[in-house]
């Protein structure tokens, strides 16, 4: 009879990967007659240390399904077997294990099983390792039955090495020869530092060959400096440990490649299902690699600014051949923007470059007003070093390699190398005028717009998605030019001088202007454009009237003589307006009437009197001395002083007269 092997909830939790609280919780529903797992496990209460009244569960192994039940034979009779991670280990645990389902079924011991294993080794079989047929014999079979029975269905797969997770060498096996007398833990921080080297050197984005020149120079001097002169050869690092520290590279794609970096972030996946023609579309700007014929003053390259219909891939793009030294400025933006919302409609969401080489800050200000005026707000901006959210990007490149590459003067993409035409050499530029140019492009456009697009758009090409969206009932929103022209224009206050204002280094003036006895207007000026007549309007924002370019007279043309008169008339009629629409009012009366009514100052109350001294008193009285004072008191000084002169003679002539 064979007895019941018990294990407790603590053991139970280890090897079935719980916590003992999750473990204890389990066997206490079991005991209740809860199935666990769809088996109903044997568990029994015991005395012992702990637990609720001194009760501990204990769970019977053979109860427990067959996936723990060989865990728990693998764990009490062999530790170092264990199931194989392979799926060559699996495969042949699986075929064993159908192979010894019959005699497994069996008692031990027992006569049926024995013929069971007779009948098995009469009979070929796969062999899992070798996938060729083969017999086993009588003595294999009860051996892996026996093995089974003894650790489960661990014992038919592969063992797994008894150092299995441990590190077998320190760097090399050359080296760990090189220094095995040395301190385990000074190796251990050889190693450490020599791996931190390693990563920094990753960090640095140093190339593979570079690294493992550096680093075994590095573990030379560590090896040294731990007493032990390293062979020839035994301080190289092995490809294997710098390829597994090369995770660290990407710890600096952020600081030195910032589009990489960004291009490997996750993200999510967008869709175009339910949205509506020109509900997003992209704007950016292009530089086509095509070289154009020299001439003289203009760039050999020209710039493509475009726009992208999110929902149809449809392209609309504007050629932009610019003087050198010149970039693409506001007013080609608002040209092109205005060219594609009177061909696709108003957008619904434009969706712009985050970068300021164009200038989109200028351009999204006037799109504001032009959204408020429709009655939303309709401007996005994309993130920096985000090309994914900019499908523009892909559609362009798909129009340049497949449509743009064919024609004459296309560079690849590459203007530093020459690709095509001539190898070696300067690539030939197109052939044709810059009118002829832009016809091709126009033209490779067109049968981009005509060819299927399959992952985009599932098969059809631009112009079929955006004719179902028609068929479809779509309308575009249509916008009147006459808002182009007020929106995309920029209000500049100017000074008012005897009637004029300086525009652009020219003077203006109307009859509003001539009569305007304030200092300062604020001129409406076109930025893609140019106006016959400026709008005008005063400082409070109020439309006063249109003002036009001066015009000179000569000097004996008598027109111009009438024409100055006027203009003084008008400003002395609105002078004399000005002052009969408010009363006169006379200074003096009015201040001489308000003086008695002003308020008075309050005595202040003594709190405090400082005396000064006779000095003090004798300084200030000859400050304050007049002239008729000054007079006198010399007089008095002059009078004492010839008295005291008499006496001082008399004295002397006294003094003389005494005998001797």
């Amino acid at each position: 009879m064979i007895s019941t092997v018990w294990t407790s909830s603590d053991q139970f939790a280890r090897v079935a990967g719980f916590t003992p609280r999750a473990a204890r919780k389990a066997l206490e529903l079991s005991l209740k007659g809860a199935l666990w797992r769809g088996a109903r496990l044997t568990v029994r209460t015991v005395k012992g240390r702990g637990g609720r009244s001194g009760l501990q569960y204990e769970v019977a192994i053979d109860s427990l399904p067959d996936d723990l039940k060989d865990r728990f034979k693998a764990h009490f009779n062999s530790p170092a077997v264990v199931a194989m991670p392979s799926t060559q280990g699996a495969v042949k645990r699986s075929i064993y294990f159908a192979l010894l389902a019959k005699p497994l079924s069996f008692p031990k011991g027992s006569k049926q099983r024995a013929q069971a294993i007779r009948q098995l080794a009469a009979q070929p079989i796969l062999d899992p390792e070798t996938a060729s047929l083969k017999r086993f014999s009588v003595r294999t079979l009860h051996r892996l039955v026996a093995a089974y029975e003894t650790h489960g269905a661990a014992a038919l797969g592969r063992r797994r090495r008894s150092d299995t997770g441990r590190e077998r060498t320190m760097i090399s096996q050359a080296w760990d020869r090189a220094v095995a007398s040395a301190p385990h833990d000074s190796k251990i921080a050889i190693r450490d530092e020599v791996l931190g080297y390693i990563r920094a050197q990753h960090k640095n984005h140093e190339s593979s060959g570079n690294i493992a020149f550096k680093a075994r120079l590095k573990l030379e001097e560590l090896t040294r400096k731990l007493g032990v002169t390293p062979p020839a050869d035994a301080c190289a690092i092995p490809r294997s440990m710098i390829a597994a520290e090369s995770a660290f590279r990407r710890a600096a794609m952020h600081r030195l490649d910032a589009k990489a970096f960004a291009d490997a972030l996750p993200g999510v996946r967008r869709t175009r299902k339910g949205m509506r023609p020109c509900q997003v579309v992209f704007g950016d700007v292009h530089h086509l690699d095509i070289l154009l014929p020299e001439v003289e003053g203009l760039q050999r390259y020209a710039k493509a600014i475009c726009w992208l219909d999110q929902v149809t891939n449809r392209m609309w793009m504007t050629i932009v051949i610019l003087p050198k030294g010149e970039g693409v400025r506001n007013e080609h933006v608002i040209a092109s923007f205005i060219e594609m919302c009177m061909a696709w409609g108003l957008p619904e969401t434009l969706y712009l470059d985050n970068g300021s080489e164009y200038r989109w800050a200028d351009f999204i200000e006037d799109a504001l007003k032009l959204a408020a005026s429709s009655g939303r707000r309709f401007i996005v901006r994309a993130t920096p070093h985000n090309a994914r959210a900019k499908p523009i990007e892909s559609a362009f490149k798909n129009l340049e390699y497949h449509h743009f590459s064919k024609l004459p003067g296309w560079i690849g993409g590459d203007r530093m190398k020459a690709k095509t035409a001539n190898v070696g050499r300067a690539p030939t530029p197109f052939s044709g005028d810059h009118y002829t140019f832009r016809q091709a492009l126009q033209a490779a456009l067109a049968l981009y717009h005509v060819k299927p697009q399959g992952k985009a758009l599932g098969g059809k090409s631009p112009i079929e998605a955006f004719n179902d969206a028609v068929m479809a009932g779509w309308t575009k929103i249509e916008v009147d030019p006459a808002a182009f022209e007020t929106v995309f224009a920029t209000e500049q206050t100017r000074e008012v001088r005897q009637g004029f204002i300086s525009v652009e280094g020219r003077l203006w003036t109307c009859a509003e202007l001539q009569s305007y006895l304030g200092s300062r207007v604020v001129v409406l000026i076109p930025k893609f454009s140019n106006w016959s007549r400026l709008p005008i309007k005063d400082e409070r924002g109020r439309l006063m009237g249109f003002a036009h370019e001066d015009v000179p007279y000569g000097y004996l043309d008598p027109a111009g003589a009438r024409e100055s008169g006027r203009r003084k008339q008008l400003r002395i009629v609105a002078a004399r307006k000005l002052d009969a629409s408010v009363p006169t009012i006379d200074a003096l009366a009015e201040t001489l009437a308000l003086a008695p009514t002003l308020p008075k100052e309050l005595p202040a109350p003594i709190g405090a009197r400082l005396t000064a001294s006779d000095e003090q008193k004798r300084l200030a009285a000859g400050i304050k001395e007049t002239t008729k004072q000054r007079r006198a008191r010399e007089r008095a000084e002059n009078e004492r002083e010839t008295e005291t002169m008499l006496e001082l003679n008399a004295r002397v002539a006294a003094t003389r007269r005494r005998p001797a």
